[in-house]
């Protein structure tokens, strides 16, 4: 059956007839599920299920809770997710051309896709393209949350009202953009509409156009890198006035020297070009933007691309973008601000509506450094207007990096609350190569908490030990109970194996023993952030790890600012269930215990 497809806008339209969604980026895809088959289809009629084999196994398994639905067809957009609001498209694109069962199978397993469900066809064997979009939404919501699997491979996308505030949230998770529908809409097959309307997240850079191809008319862009050299970085062709084109393709006839089909000139002619990103020597959905005749060549450096394409908040001046914070690792401020970007959609969750503590490193790591608690007189007016430091979006949390601040630490319960949202004991190894009691540690803490059916998360310190996570409901336990059983557990380490673990807050009495810092834990108390930088040499982050990793073959020094972002690339974010863990944690077994 042929989609029905967005028509693409520079704007969103307004009214109260609109609703918004988020647009992943990911391809197409009909789920199809009869009493005898699970089947997903391309837009392009191309079967995936195959491709997909994480999909169909989950819908199969879920068949006896959905029962009631079937036979139903769900169109959305298959992803592998890189964060809640968006997708990568690379890994994505890599997978659908395995031909490998065993490799598409393992590569399911390691980094398994999602289908995010958007609108729902056919329910319970009938049609659904006549009814009104919020009608079809609504059943659609109630059938994926008939399934009972976790982790969800089929998951609800819900509509917002506000499109600025989704659009600025799709921006800090680098999304592709955002859809707007008119929610009284039918289902209509293909263009032949005026009720989607997709906005794209364009990221603007300025490149130099040194070829012309004569036979598909694409201009070949490059960018200068650190030497003056000058590389390519992809191929652009739309958007530019017809006009435009007409006189830039004549110059290049004119002026070009003939290599092949291309016509090529030296690095001159300047133009801004929107794109979703840029990997490869390809540019993702290139657009022409404008010509620019007042920048120079030399200007459109690696360096500036990588500032664009990373989407700083203009409200933030970066300065001093050469400077060493990490001189031993050679991690310059740009590059820390870059790190800084890539995670802030995994480090924000953990530090909005927190009284925050930061360590600050203006001279970098090696040279002076002090804590703040509070906002600083200078700061401007979007900083938090309250006498606790409170980080609560991407600018703020930019602002303070751009200020040399390091390392970020937060408490456990949010701002006004007197209960924990989170359980957490600190691993702390006796020197930086006892790492192996850290990790005997939180294996068997792993085994305990499993038993009570107890959702555990596992990050390194981003100095020499672990830190253990147990997310709570919200306002489910007091400080008073989760202390009680988070020294519980401590105690039950030391009962286990005294020649290993202690919990003597005293150094000299712990005699190379892992001390369990159960009272780290508390009130009034802090440990760092998911992903932030510390204080350190190496230049290490505090890294959430998933659990097969926590074994004797783990390096603390893998984990730094160079390597994290492709790290979670790869692999994804271990927290990424941090909060439906939270939701559906029972904490049966630790009532019964305080």
């Amino acid at each position: 059956m042929e989609v029905m497809k967005p028509i693409y806008q520079d704007t969103y339209p307004v009214g109260e007839d609109w609703i918004y969604e988020v647009k992943y980026d990911g391809f197409r895809a009909v789920l199809n599920v009869t009493k005898d088959s699970v089947t997903l289809t391309s837009k392009n009629g191309i079967d995936l299920t195959a491709q997909f084999p994480e999909i169909i196994t989950y819908c199969e398994q879920q068949r006896h809770a959905v029962d009631a639905h079937i036979p139903f067809t769900i169109d959305g957009e298959l992803i592998v997710p890189k964060n809640i609001l968006s997708g990568d498209f690379g890994l994505l694109q890599t997978r659908g051309r395995l031909k490998s069962a065993d490799r598409i199978e393992r590569i399911a397993a390691a980094r398994p896709a999602v289908l995010m469900a958007f609108d729902l066809l056919i329910d319970a064997g009938k049609k659904q393209e006549r009814r009104r979009l919020t009608s079809r939404k609504q059943a659609l919501q109630e059938l994926i949350h008939s399934f009972e699997g976790q982790p969800a491979a089929v998951k609800y996308v819900a509509y917002h009202s506000e499109p600025g505030t989704l659009l600025e949230s799709v921006i800090l998770h680098q999304g592709e953009g955002i859809i707007a529908k008119r929610s009284s809409s039918t289902y209509k097959a293909g263009k032949q509409h005026h009720d989607w309307y997709k906005i794209k997240n364009w990221r603007t850079i300025t490149a130099v156009l040194t070829a012309y191809d004569k036979e598909n008319d694409y201009f070949h862009a490059q960018l200068a890198d650190e030497h003056g050299h000058f590389v390519p970085i992809g191929k652009c062709k739309h958007g530019m006035e017809e006009a435009e084109r007409h006189a830039l393709t004549a110059f290049f006839k004119e002026n070009g020297n003939k290599d092949n089909n291309l016509l090529i000139l030296p690095p001159a002619i300047c133009a801004k070009i929107d794109c979703l990103g840029q990997a490869d020597e390809e540019l993702r959905e290139p657009r022409f933007h404008s010509l620019t005749p007042t920048i120079a060549a030399a200007d459109c450096t690696i360096q500036q691309a990588a500032i664009d394409l990373a989407q700083f908040p203009e409200t933030v001046e970066l300065s001093k973008l050469d400077k060493l914070y990490w001189e031993e690792a050679r991690i310059d401020k740009l590059r820390y601000l870059l790190y800084i970007r890539a995670v802030a959609p995994f480090m924000l969750p953990h530090m909005i509506n927190r009284e925050m503590t930061i360590i600050r490193c203006p001279d970098g790591v090696e040279a002076d450094f002090f804590y703040q608690k509070h906002r600083p007189d200078y700061a401007p007016d979007f900083i938090p207007d309250t006498k606790a430091l409170q980080c609560p979006d991407l600018q703020t949390l930019i602002w303070f990096a751009n200020h040399g601040s390091i390392e970020f630490h937060a408490p456990f319960h949010h701002i006004g609350s007197e209960s924990p949202q989170e359980i957490a004991i600190d691993l702390d190894p006796p020197a930086e190569d006892a790492l192996p009691l850290a990790i005997k540690a939180a294996n068997l803490l792993k085994d305990w908490l499993d038993q009570m059916h107890l959702h555990a998360f596992i990050k390194t310190s981003g100095s020499k030990g672990l830190q253990l996570y147990i997310p709570l409901p919200d306002k489910q336990l007091s400080y008073e109970e989760a202390g009680t059983f988070t020294e519980a557990l401590a105690r039950l380490l030391v009962q286990q194996h005294p020649d290993l673990f202690t919990i003597e807050r005293m150094k000299k009495n712990r005699h190379e023993r892992l001390y369990i810092d159960y009272v780290q834990f508390g009130k009034g108390k802090t440990l760092p952030v998911p992903y932030t930088a510390r204080k350190r040499t190496s230049g290490t982050v505090s890294t959430p790890l998933f659990w097969e990793e926590v074994n004797p073959g783990l390096t603390l020094d893998d984990f730094t600012i160079y390597t994290v972002p492709e790290r979670i690339r790869q692999k994804g974010c271990p927290f990424a269930s941090y909060e439906e863990a939270r939701n559906s944690q029972r904490l049966d077994s630790i009532l019964r215990l305080v």
